[in-house]
């Protein structure tokens, strides 16, 4: 099987790399920095983002494109770069394996904060999730005119691993030692934490239950990664704190929330597809992950 990836020097990218490396299956990486993605990835083909014409010589039956540019931003300047990363390019990677002979799946990336009210309907919480909100217009087109399947997966805020971005648990984390106080907001954001692990372990099943989904799985579905659990940042906070046996530092209210700050997002994991519930539930519980987070801390 071929696979194309896009975004695999990301977060989620390196991570699910590593587990899709140890299959047998031909896989194309689309990087902007290829210097960068063929040291990470030894053993696989990195290409040039531009390089459209080698992608219908690939032929790919599978594309991940988990490539995107997030940020809480609306100035002016992001602008350009931000419609050109999730919209322009999206477009040109769909017109590039859209008469593939062997194109079967395209996996497209959204985010929670498309439906920052936490009633399913979007309504974008940035810029950055009204590109995602826009972009899937176009993955329906293409897929509707040249009979390929897509679904949308919609992870939930995702912790653990090694990422080169902190995250929320990570500026908790920092409060342990930190002998200025870390500077949060009220703290009152109630999230859906889900582990990489099982981001991972479903995008996984793309390929490895490819046939499955291609069969069962309705065309264009929104299937929402989370672990149907919703806890706020102070509880994470506290969890630490519990875990750890000491106080943390930090500053509750020092900062402000953002202009539309998503403040309830959590996973209905019983609206996704009868099928897709079969094959993946998350594994990872809130107290496993956080363990692993904070072991460094503790020595």
């Amino acid at each position: 099987m071929n696979i194309l990836i896009t975004g695999a020097t990301g977060y989620v990218g390196q991570n699910l790399m590593t587990e899709l490396c140890k299959l047998q299956h031909n896989i194309l990486v689309l990087a902007r920095d290829t210097k960068t993605a063929s040291k990470l990835f030894t053993n696989v083909n990195c290409i040039s983002s531009n390089d459209f014409e080698h992608i219908k010589k690939f032929n790919p039956h599978i594309v991940l494109h988990l490539a995107t540019l997030s940020t809480s931003s609306d100035e002016w300047d992001i602008i350009p770069d931000i419609i050109e990363s999730n919209i322009t390019f999206g477009v040109k990677l769909l017109h590039s394996v859209c008469n593939c002979s062997n194109m079967g799946l395209f996996v497209n990336m959204g985010s929670f904060a498309e439906y920052r009210l936490g009633n399913f309907q979007v309504n974008d919480a940035y810029l950055y999730t009204a590109t995602k909100s826009a972009f899937t217009h176009f993955v329906n087109y293409f897929a509707d005119a040249y009979n390929f399947q897509y679904l949308t997966f919609t992870p939930y805020t995702i912790y653990g691993g090694v990422d080169r971005r902190a995250k929320i648990i990570d500026y908790i984390c920092q409060a342990i030692s930190s002998p200025t106080a870390i500077k949060m907001t009220k703290g009152e954001q109630c999230l859906d934490f889900i582990h990489i692990s099982d981001i991972v372990s479903a995008l996984m099943l793309t390929v490895t239950e490819y046939n499955y989904i291609l069969k069962n799985i309705p065309q264009g579905s929104n299937i929402h990664l989370g672990s149907g659990m919703g806890t706020t940042i102070k509880a994470l906070a506290n969890i630490v704190q519990q875990l750890v046996n000491k106080p943390l530092n930090i500053e509750w209210g020092a900062l402000e929330y953002r202009k539309l700050d998503v403040m309830r997002a959590i996973a209905q994991l019983n609206k996704n597809p009868k099928a897709w519930q079969d094959i993946w539930q998350p594994k990872t519980t809130l107290i496993q992950g956080v363990t692993q987070k904070i072991a460094p801390f503790l020595n």
